[in-house]
């Protein structure tokens, strides 16, 4: 037990100075001041839209969940599995070396309802499996229409195949490695495109904040390969660090300016970090529903 406890301790540890070290070689290869100066000025009712659009993403990622959560006979109502969604925002983002969102909704349903911890751990690496792909198939359609086309070299002749055969692969994986879950892989499959869709057009109206006016294809391209990297096991909670840095390194790839692409991520992290502060008010009021 003591040994696992070590383990875990000095994997965040490790996390943690991975993350340090990735906004410390940010802050010191942008214009800082630049990039406030973009921060600061950036346009509050494109911000508005912006916070909604990514909450509305939210709203039906918690509706995809729950169909997971119904492949094991777990019918959750709507309103409690939002709230629940929320209190799991707030505590990934606060408690990254904690029980985690994860953790702690597994927790929870599994006291209340007695539903397996297996089957509940399974279901919620399926939702975020689910979302991985979701990411990797529309950054590759970006991909293939932007200027990451022409700047991968022979890799580009892998981008359409590869977004053809993402959601295919993802099935088969489903259906023989997990088939209690195989009822509901179009419906979540197609929640998972929206819920990133969604993120897409919040990071669209984060660049008018910035008023960009050009290169959004590209721009989404990118910041959806730093969703990905975010995703990663060695990525702090919101992929803060690591995704200013995928920023950072592949915007001059694709001949965007490297102060908007920090900034843009950064307003999107400071977006996240705000709409998961309204599980504070759910966390308070929190009653598991008698079963």
């Amino acid at each position: 037990m003591e040994k696992t406890k070590l383990k875990k301790r000095l994997f965040l540890a490790f996390k943690i100075a991975l993350a340090a070290f990735a906004i410390y070689f940010v802050v010191n290869s942008i214009d800082l001041e630049k990039t406030k100066e973009l921060i600061v000025n950036a346009n509050f009712g494109w911000l508005f839209i912006a916070l909604i659009v990514f909450n509305l993403s939210k709203i039906l990622g918690a509706f995809r969940l729950n169909y997971f959560f119904k492949s094991l006979g777990l019918d959750l109502d709507s309103l409690y599995n939002l709230k629940l969604y929320y209190v799991g925002m707030l505590y990934n983002q606060f408690l990254p070396g904690g029980i985690g969102g994860d953790g702690y909704k597994v927790y929870l349903l599994n006291k209340q309802f007695k539903t397996p911890v297996k089957g509940l751990v399974t279901a919620t690496l399926l939702d975020r499996g689910s979302g991985g792909i979701a990411l990797g198939f529309l950054m590759l359609i970006f991909a293939g229409i932007g200027t990451g086309y022409d700047v991968i070299g022979n890799f580009k002749y892998l981008i359409w195949p590869g977004a053809v055969l993402a959601f295919p692969a993802y099935y088969a994986l489903v259906h023989f490695v997990f088939p209690t879950y195989k009822d509901y892989r179009a419906i979540t499959s197609i929640q998972a495109i929206g819920v990133q869709a969604l993120q897409v057009v919040a990071s669209y109206f984060i660049l008018l904040a910035l008023g960009v006016d050009a290169g959004f294809v590209d721009y989404f391209t990118l910041f959806l390969l730093s969703s990905i990297a975010a995703l990663l096991p060695i990525s702090m909670p919101g992929g803060i660090g690591m995704r200013e840095y995928v920023m950072l390194m592949g915007a001059p790839v694709l001949f965007l300016d490297q102060n908007t692409a920090v900034a843009l991520t950064g307003l999107f992290y400071l977006i996240s970090l705000f709409s998961a502060a309204f599980g504070i008010a759910f966390n308070a009021k929190f009653k598991p529903v008698e079963n």
